[in-house]
């Protein structure tokens, strides 16, 4: 690839200063070359790097404005999963530390006293009973 680089040098003589895309400037082009127009080379290179660099910041604030809405709705999706997540650790809380020690003993007091009453469960207390037995 240097070699034809090389070769395509050598077939166009350079006109003056640093061109593009002919590519990188040999050293002995920087030697023989006279100040003013080094430094115009030098210049126009500086000036083809903040045209690159204008380009490329013009392209990310695209990007940027594109997807601000896909950023917000993710914020608004952890918010979501932030509140369900603190839903379930409270209902997590709610059935193992109020439910099941005091909850349940109490549900199977006030069943024994209704049965010792009226000689059958509440039909609510039955059903309930004969779902957990469905599904455990």
């Amino acid at each position: 690839m240097r070699q034809a680089a090389k070769q395509r040098f050598d077939q166009q003589p350079p006109l003056s200063g640093f061109f593009y895309f002919r590519g990188l400037m040999e050293d002995k082009d920087m030697i023989e070359m006279p100040d003013q127009e080094f430094r115009r080379a030098v210049v126009e290179r500086f000036n083809s790097q903040d045209t690159a660099i204008a380009e490329n910041t013009t392209l990310t604030r695209v990007v940027a404005e594109d997807t601000a809405f896909i950023r917000s709705i993710l914020g608004d999706v952890a918010a979501g999963a932030r509140l369900m997540c603190r839903l379930a650790a409270a209902w997590r809380f709610f059935l193992k530390q109020m439910f099941m020690p005091i909850g349940l003993p109490l549900l199977a007091l006030y069943g024994f006293w209704y049965y010792s009453e009226f000689h059958r469960f509440p039909a609510w207390l039955a059903d309930c009973f004969k779902f957990l037995m469905a599904v455990l």
